[in-house]
C-alpha cells in the first residue's frame, strides 16, 4: 500500500515517513527543544544550557579565572582538600599536573622540545613533584619556567633519566 509522507508528500511505502531524515523534522516541529529556565547565578540573565550555571559572558571570565586562586595554596593545602583527601599521594599528584594542563594548553601547540615533533606533545614537569616540599606552592609547581613540551617519547625518556634536556629561553606566546 502506497502512502504519502506526512512531512513532505512524496509517496512512500512506509506507512508514515519517507525517511528518517523526514520523521525527525515532523517530530521537531511537534515537540521542539525545551529552552532552559536557568539563571545566571551572577547576573540573572539565561545560562548556555543545562549544565551550566552561568551565562556564556560568566562562563568565561569563569574559565580564565578559575585556577588563579589555587596558584597562592601550598601542596599540602591542596592535597587536603575534601575532594583530595582519601586519595593517594600519587592521584593528588596527578590533579597538579592536570592544573598544569589546563592553565598552560598554549604549550601543547608547541612542536616537542628535544625533538620537534608536532603531531601530540605532553605538558612535562621538569623538577618532579615529588621533589617539592608540602610546604611550597602549586604555582611554584606548575611555574612556567619548571613545564616543558615533550612527546610521549621524549617524556618517557626525561622521566626514566635516559634523556638529558638544553633549557634555552622559554617560548614566546603570541
Amino acid at each position: 500500500m502506497i502512502n504519502n509522507c506526512l512531512n513532505c508528500k512524496t509517496e512512500t511505502l512506509n506507512p508514515k515517513f519517507c525517511s528518517k531524515s523526514c520523521s525527525a523534522i515532523y517530530t521537531n516541529k511537534l515537540f521542539p527543544k525545551r529552552k532552559t529556565k536557568r539563571k545566571c547565578i551572577v547576573c540573572g540573565e539565561n545560562v548556555i544550557s543545562y549544565k551550566h550555571s552561568r551565562c556564556k559572558i560568566h562562563q568565561k571570565e569563569y574559565l580564565e579565572t578559575k585556577y588563579d586562586f589555587i596558584e597562592d595554596l601550598t601542596l599540602e593545602h591542596y592535597w587536603n582538600k575534601k575532594s583530595l583527601l582519601l586519595l593517594p599521594k600519587s592521584s593528588k599528584n596527578s590533579h597538579i599536573r592536570l592544573l598544569a594542563r589546563s592553565h598552560f594548553k598554549q604549550l601543547t601547540d608547541l612542536p616537542c622540545h628535544n625533538c620537534g615533533y608536532d603531531k601530540h606533545v605532553e605538558i612535562c614537569h621538569i623538577k618532579p613533584i615529588r621533589d617539592f616540599l608540602p610546604t611550597d606552592k602549586v604555582g611554584d609547581v606548575n611555574n612556567l619556567n619548571n613545564l616543558i613540551q615533550l612527546c610521549p617519547n621524549c617524556h618517557w625518556e626525561f622521566d626514566n633519566n635516559l634523556l638529558t634536556l638544553v633549557f634555552p629561553e622559554q617560548p614566546k606566546f603570541i
